[in-house]
């Protein structure tokens, strides 16, 4: 696919090899005896014209003969970098089949990945043959004590990676990796909680129960501070519900299971059902009170803007769609939300201002990658450069260079973006000892914002 050369570097498989094959020979001759060597490769590009798996088989056995020690199998390219780097999108073991085809065709060890967090799944591929070991790089990141935590059987508490691809964005960002669920990924020391404090008494009072909320009672908790959460829904969770509910993004659940588990171990007094007013806080007489109640949906002024609905109920799958969708915005959340609708509806149109879709995500180049291919594969249409003027109850207007367009519709969603939930936060001001706004109340952005802020308003205290 990339390689054109017409010298002994070029064209047939093993002229392809060379220089690998040479690299091999130059480190054996180089490293002590018996040390081993890996080589990772990948058998299987998965985008047209790229390396088919009966080459890659091919190749596993040359370098096999080439007398390497193991293989370590590896899926796409750049062309197609999800395949290779895990997304939120993927399937669990989703380069499995790949792997299953070099081990029975090699008898040097073989060592596999793609989204095998799980122990269970980890334990099975191994002993079913699959492969000979497991790699993990950032489920490490999330959770460097996983290995630790599956050896005791507490899967409970493994922090789960949930495939955002924070850390590979800043990495390609030229930064240091960060991890959206794990705020002390690369700086271990640095942001490491301080200790509790003998007779620690301080009083901590949580407004909010989803990511940033919970994030703030579990770092208070281990502080050995008294932490109170007061959640105005009968759940902890907030908008992780409607991110994690679509059937191809179900790690978000995985993080709303970590997180609540944590906030019942450490002892946080939850209290749901409450929507507290500002003297009810002011009464409390928290030592800090944290404003972590998210944001809701934003609603444009369209004529008839009446005849649609946001997406949070389709989302969360407490409203249906009919047969004919269209979707209002597609930034993340509206690509997501047709995605979702697709899967039942029989046709599903997203209409967008911008030039493209999922312009405004700022997500990293592989995810965006994935969720586009998801969009074209579902057939899903996408009106770009476009003005919706009007909706009614059986259509949506727009305007696009000058010329009007209807699209039938007997299910329109709004996905146009997202306002804070922080009214309470200048009335508190000045009232309450010390206040933090964090999250989605301070400004609608990602979870890797909600559980960092949160994490670090509890850290300087």
């Amino acid at each position: 696919m990339w390689n054109d050369r017409t010298d002994e570097y070029g064209g047939p498989l093993e002229n392809r090899m060379r220089f690998t094959l040479e690299c091999i020979d130059a480190i054996r001759k180089n490293i002590p005896a018996g040390m081993p060597v890996f080589v990772k490769f990948t058998p299987y590009h998965g985008v047209p014209g790229g390396r088919e798996l009966d080459e890659g088989v091919q190749m596993a056995k040359i370098l096999e003969a080439a007398g390497v020690d193991l293989l370590h199998v590896d899926v796409g390219c750049y062309e197609a970098w999800y395949k290779a780097i895990t997304t939120v999108y993927s399937d669990q073991g989703h380069q499995l089949p790949i792997v299953k085809a070099i081990k029975d065709a090699v008898s040097v060890p073989v060592l596999g990945h793609g989204k095998l967090f799980d122990p269970a799944l980890a334990e099975k591929v191994v002993e079913d043959g699959t492969m000979d070991y497991v790699g993990l790089a950032h489920q490490m990141l999330a959770d460097p004590d996983w290995a630790n935590k599956a050896k005791a059987g507490h899967f409970d508490d493994i922090r789960p990676c949930i495939g955002c691809n924070e850390c590979l964005k800043a990495g390609f960002s030229g930064k240091h990796y960060y991890c959206a669920v794990n705020p002390q990924c690369y700086a271990e020391r640095d942001y490491r909680l301080p200790a509790p404090l003998p007779g620690e008494s301080r009083k901590v009072l949580v407004i909010g129960g989803g990511p940033a909320g919970m994030e703030a009672a579990i770092a208070a908790a281990d502080r050995g501070m008294k932490v109170t959460l007061w959640e105005k829904s009968a759940r902890l969770g907030g908008n992780l519900w409607a991110a994690g509910n679509p059937t191809f993004k179900h790690d978000v659940l995985r993080l709303i299971d970590y997180m609540r588990t944590q906030v019942l171990k450490k002892g946080v007094d939850v209290v749901f059902g409450k929507d507290p007013t500002v003297d009810e806080i002011v009464a409390f007489g928290a030592d800090k009170v944290i404003l972590a109640a998210g944001s809701h949906s934003l609603v444009p002024p369209i004529k008839g803007i009446e005849c649609a609905k946001t997406s949070d109920g389709y989302l969360l799958g407490t409203e249906k769609p009919g047969k004919h969708v269209v979707v209002i915005g597609g930034g993340l959340v509206g690509c997501e939300t047709a995605a979702y609708m697709a899967e039942t509806a029989e046709d599903v149109t997203i209409v967008e201002m911008l030039p493209q879709i999922l312009m405004t995500a700022d997500d990293c180049l592989n995810n965006s990658q994935n969720l586009h291919a998801m969009i074209a594969e579902r057939g899903i249409v996408c009106e770009c450069g476009a003005k919706v003027t009007e909706v009614t109850p059986d259509s949506v207007t727009f305007e696009r260079d000058g010329e009007e367009h209807v699209l039938p519709a007997d299910t329109v969603i709004v996905a146009a973006g997202y306002r804070p939930n922080n009214a309470l936060a200048d009335e508190l001001d000045g009232r309450v000892a010390d206040l933090a706004v964090v999250g989605d109340a301070e400004h609608p952005r990602k979870i890797i914002n909600a559980v960092h802020e949160a994490y670090h308003a509890i850290r300087v205290m």
